[in-house]
């Protein structure tokens, strides 16, 4: 039940509303929802088994910084937030409005990227690449300083839409590990290995299959060539008694 949970949503996606945006947006969110994960690692966990339910604002006021009352709520009620990053998107002020709230709600570590296009420099706003840090001087003094920070990003950047859906199959594991306590690289491997077991069990029933297909077209040449000698033996007799009419009438 997701109210008795702490946070209603298991993630926001934060993105900006063009094409190539929204495309990978999209399909990060229903491969999310759709992911199971392996039995084997189910017991390290805790409770949560798989993504459940993933918040993507659908509109944008890209005119505005002013993020509207269900966004606020939504950004509260998400565990984790990721950012589909494009040159685009450090244009946005509401994405950007979006990632300062949610960093002041729960902190940089549950900040996510997903890089699409450009270099990093390029597509990750100043918000995931900086962050304000209090030190205390020599003489007590309190100072504000920039510090440069490295979010956790999957790189899905490809030549065409099909290379990007190719890199986002196993780039989404860096995304979802954290979000199980779960080893990036365990992670991946369990994937791997549940993979290659669908890949076995398709290629063990094909294999059926045709064992089956094999089986059944052998039975039936078989009793197609003895239907033939059959027909050759009752041939043979046919052509018997016909020289013994043809000598009796004679």
């Amino acid at each position: 039940d997701f109210m008795m949970k702490k946070y209603r949503y298991d993630a926001f996606i934060s993105y900006r509303h063009t094409e190539l945006d929204r495309f990978a947006a999209e399909n990060l969110h229903r491969q999310m929802e759709a992911f199971r994960l392996p039995g084997k690692l189910s017991g390290k966990t805790g409770e949560r088994t798989r993504i459940e339910r993933v918040f993507r604002d659908k509109d944008e006021l890209p005119l505005t910084n002013n993020l509207e009352d269900p966004i606020t709520k939504a950004l509260a009620e998400s565990e984790y937030l990721i950012v589909i990053c494009s040159p685009r998107l450090r244009e946005s002020l509401w994405c950007r409005k979006e990632i300062e709230t949610f960093i002041c709600m729960h902190g940089r570590e549950k900040v996510l990227a997903v890089l699409i296009e450009g270099e990093p420099e390029e597509a990750f706003p100043e918000e995931l690449l900086y962050a304000e840090e209090t030190v205390t001087g020599p003489d007590g003094s309190i100072n504000s300083i920039r510090k440069t920070v490295e979010p956790l990003a999957a790189d899905i950047r490809g030549r065409s839409r099909r290379e990007m859906m190719k890199c986002l199959k196993t780039e989404k594991l860096r995304l979802l590990a954290p979000m199980f306590s779960l080893n990036y690289d365990d992670l991946k491997q369990r994937h791997k290995e549940r993979r290659m077991k669908r890949i076995l069990g398709v290629s063990l029933a094909a294999a059926a299959v045709f064992l089956c297909v094999g089986t059944f077209s052998t039975a039936m040449a078989l009793r197609i060539q003895n239907q033939n000698r059959q027909l050759e033996e009752q041939k043979g007799r046919l052509e018997t008694q016909k020289e013994q009419l043809e000598e009796q009438a004679a």
